[in-house]
């Protein structure tokens, strides 16, 4: 290849990697950090990760950011897959793939002006490969010719023939634990990464932990429930879940590691719920007969078959005087939870009882009150003041009032609807976090709503339940639960799905874009504002910043009423104005004063314009795929063809498989069990609210596991109720109870 052929294939290549960050420099010294195993050391598996000759102190403080404090922590960060080894001749391009071949050549090589790269030739029986890396010049001191080489990377095509862009790359030696492997199998794991981590040092670190660690794992299990249920060895599975010798070793493994995860998060929620089983006596509510049926019947549409099948589960609950109603209700972007949540409401407050709703957001809570106005319209009396509204809903004579209090409601408006709720006269109370400060007092709760249940903590829906006496509970997520999540984390909470979307809504057409089709797309929302309707722009940070590179909204606020849409009212919303601008921008662009709304993640939830069309996410790649989903959700309220449009600057190839999900599906239940097995179920609520130890291993198509799983752990219980038998299993369970999101324990 000519030095002007190289440089064509450099800039090919480079425009492909956008801006692809340099690796940093090789270090010219390994690692003499000794490793003794003591008998003073009692478990490797809490000893950091720096005990390992393979880890420096940079690679340790970036493996905190995976959760990999400990070797413990490494020997169960498992691979997000597996590469199956293959020949030269097979390599497919756009697929990233692992080749076992020998370097033939290597040599510096300039690939522009100023850009400086290794060029090598790598061949196996079938073939050669020519592959450069980039802004890597010194590679070439590393690389022996006649050795062999595990690289795995993106394949693509220059100039007809194949090629890889800077793959991860990993020398085999006779010596080597790796060439051990490659003569066994030919899987290679593909483990998550950060910044400052490699693919081929992860994987030697990995290595060491297992060799080091695996013979201390902790075997909880029982050896009739390993016989019963024909599990293999721990030490085995975990050896095969990083390393299998085929797909089949890997399933094996997987299903025991599985199996653990399952067993263990179920007999906790089983363990805790037989020692809160005390009989709870609870309000029962009995709306006037009639009521309920006023409300239904004012409503502006009709309730589909699954709203009608959830109303009807809530009510036997909220009728029920056994205990406290605690249920789930879980639904698609517009499923329509708010008007279950709103008949709820006024059943408690037609039996004379109080109810509150608490949302995590000031946002939502103001849409919350704005769609109660709404769908109450017909029903409601003159309005007295902003922040309370009042109902007739016959044939239950008082009126009823209902308040919205923020923590930014103005302080006089704040006392007046403490002092109404502490004398019972406020039925029905809308709020944020507001709600649950020491300063507010609900005696006659009957009833405790919680919104987005997922981005509370235990003890923030533990403070509402506190008042009055055992109220019911009803919680609510937008943000779909796979089922085999739902069983484990909310396992004392029953459930019901809201899986029907009311009759019109328009499918969302979903599209990922790079930034050269910026252009196009913004003719585009020009074209669809010149027909009369509105878009929606998201931007992953409020100002611009140095360390993440991605597009600031006050900027872009700026640039695009300025240089892009000088013509157009184009709105700015974002979570550190004041409360009152806020909702003078949310009140515009409702109206249709405003054509485009600027905005932050702000708008994620709660937002109900039926005149946008439009919603272009830039970053889009900054994002997990729960929001993805629930920003498109902000489209498609009405009857017109809506699009969600995703812009990612220089996506990694996590977020490349989240936007193409995006693209194919549009059913939130099926997106969130994608998003589980990409993220793991820690990482999909957010550990730091639901506690959940990620379940690496879990899949969404185990029922029959979980279904095993329950019925050892119900075997389990039934033989020793307090597991004093089982020390190490009691522990383990002790250690998740104050911290997973479930209403028992």
């Amino acid at each position: 290849m000519t030095l002007a052929e190289r440089s064509e294939w450099a800039i090919t290549v480079l425009s492909t990697l956008r801006q692809r960050p340099t690796a940093s420099k090789a270090r010219r010294s390994k690692s003499t950090k000794p490793y003794v195993e003591t008998e003073s050391q009692l478990n490797i598996l809490d000893a950091e990760t720096s005990i390992l000759s393979t880890v420096r102190p940079k690679v340790s403080a970036a493996l905190k950011k995976l959760d990999a404090r400990t070797v413990g922590n490494l020997i169960y960060l498992f691979p997000r897959r597996h590469n199956e080894v293959v020949k030269i001749s097979a390599l497919s391009p756009g697929e990233d793939q692992t080749i076992v071949a020998s370097l033939w050549e290597a040599r510096p090589t300039q690939l522009g002006r100023s850009l400086k790269g290794t060029e090598t030739v790598f061949g196996d029986e079938t073939g050669n490969i020519r592959i450069v890396w980039f802004n890597q010049p010194y590679l070439v001191r590393h690389f022996k010719p006649g050795r062999r080489y595990v690289l795995s990377g993106r394949v693509s095509i220059f100039r007809g023939h194949r090629t890889m862009d800077s793959p991860s790359y990993e020398e085999l030696t006779e010596s080597s634990a790796l060439e051990k492997l490659v003569e066994h199998g030919h899987l290679f794991p593909i483990y998550p990464l950060t910044e400052g981590i490699t693919q081929q040092t992860m994987r030697k670190i990995v290595r060491e932990a297992l060799s080091k660690a695996v013979s201390h794992a902790k075997e909880l299990m029982p050896s009739g429930i390993l016989q019963r249920n024909r599990l293999i060895a721990l030490g085995k599975a975990l050896w095969q879940a990083h390393y299998p010798d085929n797909i089949e070793a890997y399933e094996t493994a997987r299903r025991r590691l599985a199996f653990d995860e399952l067993f263990i998060l179920l007999l906790r929620v089983l363990y805790f719920r037989t020692k809160s089983n005390v009989a709870e006596s609870s309000i029962s509510l009995f709306p006037p007969e009639g009521a309920l049926e006023t409300f239904i019947s004012s409503l502006p549409f009709e309730l589909t078959n699954a709203q009608k099948r959830v109303l009807e589960e809530v009510t036997q609950d909220l009728i029920s005087s056994k205990k406290p109603m605690s249920r789930l209700i879980q639904g698609d972007v517009g499923s329509g939870k708010t008007v279950i949540a709103l008949a709820a409401l006024v059943t408690a407050a037609t039996s004379s009882f109080q109810s509150a709703i608490m949302a995590p957001t000031e946002i939502l809570a103001e849409q919350h009150f704005l769609t109660v106005t709404n769908l109450l319209q017909g029903l409601t009396e003159p309005s007295v003041k902003q922040h309370l509204i009042s109902i007739r809903l016959p044939p239950y004579s008082k009126p009823i009032l209902i308040g919205l209090l923020l923590g930014n409601t103005p302080a006089r408006a704040k006392r007046e609807l403490q002092a109404m709720l502490y004398e019972g006269t406020l039925d029905i109370v809308i709020g944020t976090h507001a709600i649950i400060q020491e300063n507010v007092s609900i005696p006659n709760l009957a009833l405790a709503i919680v919104d987005e249940q997922h981005r509370f903590g235990v003890k923030q829906r533990a403070a509402l339940r506190e008042h009055g006496k055992q109220p019911h509970m009803l919680v609510m997520s937008a943000t779909p639960i796979p089922r085999t999540l739902t069983l484990t984390l909310y396992g004392d909470l029953d459930l019901s799905t809201l899986d029907e979307l009311p009759p019109g809504r328009q499918p969302i057409r979903t599209k990922a874009v790079g930034p050269e089709r910026r252009s196009a797309v913004h003719d585009f929302v020009r074209r669809e504002i010149a027909s009369g309707k509105q878009a929606f722009f998201i931007y992953p940070l409020i100002d611009e910043s140095d360390s993440i590179n991605a597009r600031a909204t006050i900027k872009e606020h700026h640039r695009l009423s300025t240089d892009i849409f000088p013509d157009l009212q184009i709105g700015l919303l974002h979570g550190r104005m004041p409360t009152s601008e806020k909702k003078d921008v949310m009140d515009r662009f409702r109206s249709g004063e405003l054509n485009i709304l600027v905005s932050t993640a702000v708008i994620e939830v709660g937002i109900d314009v039926p005149n946008a069309t439009v919603m272009l996410i830039e970053s889009a790649d900054r994002f997990g795929l729960a929001q993805l989903h629930q920003f498109r959700g902000r489209v498609g309220r009405g009857s017109q063809t809506s699009y969600c449009i995703m812009i990612a600057e220089s996506p990694s190839e996590d977020a490349k498989e989240r936007l193409l999900a995006m693209e194919k599906i549009t059913d939130g239940f099926e997106l969130a069990e994608v998003d589980l097995q990409l993220r793991g179920a820690g990482d999909y609520f957010g550990t730091r609210q639901s506690g959940l130890p990620n379940l690496r291993m879990a899949r969404l198509a185990d029922t029959n596991l979980l279904s095993l799983a329950r019925e050892e752990a119900n075997i389990l219980l039934e033989s020793d109720p307090e597991l004093s038998n089982h020390p190490l299993i009691l522990n383990e369970i002790n250690e998740m109870r104050d911290t997973i999101a479930g209403e028992a324990g």
